[in-house]
């Protein structure tokens, strides 16, 4: 699992763990190995893979793995790829990346390897978000949605339940707010992106995926007042001190200080990625040395108009095939061997907290102990009916960029959402005209 810029944890120690192995390595130098550069959050993780995903192969090569700082492995690998070297697979933290390298002619077109190996049984939605110019360049090697973490024994204590709309949600977060309690545990001192998050939510949940769509093809502007009054409504929770209690301790709030704040009973809930899983353990029960429990729920709609049950999907890692690999068949059969098996998928999903290709899951795919609360979030996942769209994954790199940065300045007062929304419009449609936006599935039909 790469740490994207979604979500890079400090924390992790990963660049310490991963040193940067010398060379360019790959299989386009004629080794005669399947070259794959990777990083992982943990050096549990990284056994893992090793014995299971690239000792285990038994294919017509061998794999080499080289792992790389999580800090600096999209710098090398473009760095690479521009010298017409590099691995054999080329992993990105997601399809606006894949873009600037198939744009550049970095990648190899994947159709006739998807039609040898029946990759249909990647999720349609994923696949769709893999092409560019109408081609698969990439497949999905890890995908998220966004949840919401509770501690039960803090909603049972004041007489809380789940919300499952707007009202239910407002309700408890002036009660908690009221009493002390942070109502969602928040904040960017870690990452700065991390306040797309709670913009991504507010877009899909508000003004709902259809809207999204439309928007993400161009077929109306962000500037539309279903967007303002999205933007206007989570400014609002940010001034009353809903996320990360008030608007001056969000820019402070660390992840771990979250993280534990939701273990003790002072936050409430938090609205993050299923790439959470793993990061929250070691606040929580035995490795804490309490007996806190957490757990997770969808998120709701926001407005009656918006289907109850949005799921919003990311691709939070791909993998491609380099252009220059000198063994692209033997690198397309090893993808397949990473890719496709559901019981590989959900073994790593429990093994080791890796985030699985969108391969259908059952409860049956997963090993005997596996966390019962991970295991039900993929199990839904894979039949998921309508989809909404994390905007690290759908929009073109410059328009996200100027989406998080400049949220910041919504809240805290200095650009009000119509100025917001202008600005962002603006770079969205200089990337539209540049064909720079990923390829979004609609909101519902691509379900299985």
């Amino acid at each position: 699992m790469t740490l994207s810029r979604r979500h890079f944890l400090a924390l992790s120690g990963a660049t310490a763990l991963a040193p940067a192995l010398a060379g360019c390595g790959a299989g386009p130098d004629g080794t005669g190995d399947i070259q794959l550069w990777y990083s992982f959050s943990d050096q549990q993780q990284q056994n893992y893979f090793q014995r299971t995903q690239v000792d285990a192969f038994r294919g017509s090569a061998a794999v080499q793995l080289t792992v790389k700082p999580s800090s600096v492995i999209n710098r090398l690998t473009q760095t690479a790829l521009a010298a017409g070297t590099g691995p054999d697979l080329v992993l990105t933290d997601g399809p606006a990346q894949v873009a600037a390298y198939a744009s550049a002619g970095y990648v190899l077109p994947l159709e006739k390897y998807a039609q040898q190996y029946g990759w249909d049984v990647l999720a349609p939605w994923a696949m769709a978000a893999s092409q560019v110019g109408g081609q698969l360049v990439s497949l999905p090697s890890g995908y998220e949605t966004m949840i919401m973490l509770y501690n039960p024994a803090t909603l049972a204590a004041h007489g809380w339940s789940v919300p499952t709309e707007r009202g239910e949600f407002e309700a408890i977060c002036a009660e908690a707010k009221a009493k002390g309690l942070m109502p969602v545990a928040a904040g960017n001192a870690t990452w700065r992106a991390a306040s797309e998050w709670a913009v991504t939510a507010a877009l899909n949940h508000y003004a709902g995926p259809e809207a999204v769509y439309q928007a993400l093809r161009g077929q109306i502007r962000w500037t539309d007042a279903i967007f303002v009054d999205t933007i206007t409504l989570l400014s609002d929770y940010f001034q009353r001190g809903w996320w990360g209690g008030s608007v001056e301790n969000y820019f402070t709030n660390s992840f771990p200080k979250l993280y534990a704040a939701l273990a003790s009973g002072a936050a409430v809930f938090m609205i993050t990625g299923s790439w959470a899983f793993s990061e929250i353990l070691p606040y929580f029960g035995e490795p804490a040395g309490n007996d806190a429990r957490w757990d997770w729920a969808p998120l709701f709609p926001l407005r009656p108009e918006v289907p109850a049950a949005v799921w919003d999907l990311g691709i939070g890692q791909t993998l491609s095939i380099n252009a220059h690999s000198r063994q692209p068949d033997a690198a397309a059969e090893y993808l397949n061997f990473l890719e496709t098996d559901p019981r590989r998928q959900a073994e790593g999903i429990a093994e080791a907290g890796l985030q699985p290709a969108p391969v259908q899951l059952s409860g049956g795919d997963f090993p005997p102990g596996a966390d019962e609360r991970q295991s039900r979030l993929y199990v839904q996942l894979s039949n998921a009916v309508t989809i909404g769209y994390t905007t690290w994954t759908f929009w073109p790199q410059e328009t996200d960029t100027e989406l998080y940065t400049n949220f910041e300045k919504v809240f805290t007062g200095r650009l009000s959402a119509e100025e917001y929304l202008a600005g962002l419009d603006v770079v969205f449609r200089r990337e539209l005209a540049l064909g720079k936006v990923p390829a979004a599935p609609p909101p519902q039909g691509l379900a299985r």
